[in-house]
């Protein structure tokens, strides 16, 4: 099961990502968040992994996608959450996305 929560506040979007993101649900990942991204032409994005159980090397691909949409909307993308550590574990995502361990508003 994968759901994604969105929220805009002050001209960011806030994504809180739920569940698990691998082969199963990374077409809900791309209809939820990308494509609103997308069509929103969203400049700031911060999305919430704190609270996915699990992520595969495909779910990692697919974020690191959505940071290319981003960059190529001119915008600045956020990354931060309790699972990081995982996602920095299977590739190294410090030196592509901006990776917060918390982000305080």
């Amino acid at each position: 099961m994968f759901d994604a929560q969105m929220e805009f506040r002050k001209g960011i979007l806030f994504i809180r990502l739920t569940g698990e993101l691998n082969n199963k649900t990374i077409n809900d990942f791309r209809m939820k968040v990308k494509e609103v991204v997308i069509r929103a032409g969203i400049r700031y994005l911060v999305l919430n992994v704190n609270n996915l159980n699990s992520v595969t090397n495909e779910g990692v691909k697919e974020i690191k996608s959505l940071k290319k949409v981003m960059k190529k909307l001119d915008g600045e993308f956020y990354l931060f959450g309790g699972s990081i550590k995982k996602l920095k574990g299977l590739v190294n995502l410090e030196n592509e996305l901006n990776v917060f361990e918390r982000v305080v508003i």
